[in-house]
This record gives structure tokens, sequence and C-alpha cells, in this order.
């Protein structure tokens, strides 16, 4: 009985993990292949080094172990033994609890995120992610295992929390990956979907993060930024100049009619 569930667990992780690498690795090369296009719109001045992106590139592929562990293990828990909340049913239930994931998870991120900037944790938990000053799409997973406790930890109780079905939540997972890759990527990809004040963030939101370090805290909306006095100063105006930018050269490269 007991072989049966590690070989269930260890079945289980190692799918999540085979999905999250080819998540990560899919959506690296297509953002890179997108940025080429829009190489005058590059947000920082600044290139990043080498050897900072390939140990980007190794770093995340081990942390995406310790992701795929947490989100392997609540989904194991509650596929085996029904661990957590029964699953919204219907179209309108499914939607909502994506939402809701997408709401709640936003929140565990904001605060914890703002936790490990403090002084006492700073150092040990999440200076590593922001020696990338200038990132890069691979620098998205590029963390260690404490700063991923902190921050993915949501994915191993989410079913506690949400009532969702397994794959609204790793539909939910697999957006969180693609959209962090997005944000990490040096060019402002959003559309009129993130002009502000929408809710939704852009690139230029966690790229200033990177830069100027104490705000912009979330990673799907700006909600808890704009309440909590967290929003850069200059974002609004900075995300529509970065927009317009990008808009722009993509009407250059319009074949004239």
């Amino acid at each position: 009985m007991i072989g049966r569930l590690l070989i269930s667990w260890a079945e289980t992780v190692a799918v999540v993990y085979a999905i999250l690498l080819a998540t990560y690795l899919a959506s690296c090369l297509v953002i890179n292949r997108l940025n080429r296009r829009l190489a005058a719109a590059k947000i920082q001045a600044r290139e990043t080094a080498r050897n900072q992106v390939r140990r980007d590139q190794r770093q995340s592929l081990v942390s995406l172990i310790a992701i795929a562990v947490m989100f392997g293990t609540g989904h194991w828990l509650y596929a085996e033994f029904g661990w957590g909340l029964a699953p919204a049913r219907g179209v309108f239930g499914v939607a909502l609890s994506f939402v809701a994931s997408l709401v709640l998870f936003d929140t565990w991120f904001y605060w914890f995120h703002r936790l490990i900037h403090t002084r006492p944790l700073y150092g040990r938990v999440h200076r590593w992610h922001h020696l990338t000053v200038t990132p890069v799409a691979w620098s998205n997973n590029s963390d260690r295992l404490v700063d991923n406790l902190f921050l993915q930890s949501y994915w191993l109780v989410a079913h506690f929390l949400v009532p969702a079905a397994p794959a609204v939540l790793l539909a939910h997972k697999l957006y969180d990956q693609i959209t962090g890759v997005a944000g990490h990527s040096g060019y402002e990809h959003g559309g009129m979907w993130c002009w502000p004040p929408s809710p939704l963030v852009g690139v230029t939101h966690h790229d200033q993060h990177h830069r100027y370090f104490r705000c912009n805290y979330a990673t799907h909306f700006t909600l808890w930024d704009r309440l909590m006095g967290t929003l850069h100063a200059d974002h609004d105006a900075e995300l529509k100049r970065n927009l317009l930018a990008t808009a722009a050269i993509k009407r250059a490269r319009l074949p004239a009619e």
C-alpha cells in the first residue's frame, strides 16, 4: 500500500515537472523570438551578461522541481485522499473558481513577496533572484528553495483554499508560468488589456520591481500595490510609454497597403 502510494506520488510530481518544464522552455523561446522583433522597445538599456543568463537557466531547472513537488503533492493528496474543497461545477462555476484562484494567489504572492523583501529575510531568501537587475525571460524561475517555499507553496494548499478542479488549478499555474516569463522578458508585450489603470499587470510592472526593488510586489494584478501604496510612482506613465513604443514598432512592421 505504502509502496503504491509513493509510486503514485512520484509519478504525479514527474508529470507536473514535465509539464512545467515544457511550458517554461516553450514560453522562453517564443518570448525571446518576439523580443527580437521589438529590439528598439527594450525597457532597460543595459544588457544582461551571458554568464548571468546561464546561471538563471540552470537554477530555473532546479526551482521548477521544487514547484512540481508542491503542486504535485497538493494534487496527489486531492486525487488519492480527497483532501480539499469540492470543485465548483458548470461553466460559470469553473470560470469563477479560476478567477478566485488568480485573486487568492495574487494576494498570497503580494504579502509573502513583501515579507521576503524585509531586512531580516532578504539576504537569506530573495537576494539570489535580484542579482539579475535586468531580467530576461529565463530569469522567471531563478530562485532558491526557501524563496520557492514562501511564494509557491500556495500550490500545495490551493485545493484547501479554492473549490477548483485540478484542471482549473493547472490552467492557472500555466497562466502564471507564461505570464511570469513574459514579465521578466524586458520588453512590454502587453496590449490594451493592461493599459492603466487596468488591474492587470504588464511587463513594465515587474521590470520596475527589479530596477527599484521596493515597489510592485504583486504578480497578476496591480490592485494590492495600488491599495497599499507600493506601486511605483511612475508606473502608469512608463507603462503607457512602453505600450506605445511597442505598438509603434508593430505598426511599422505591417506591410504597406
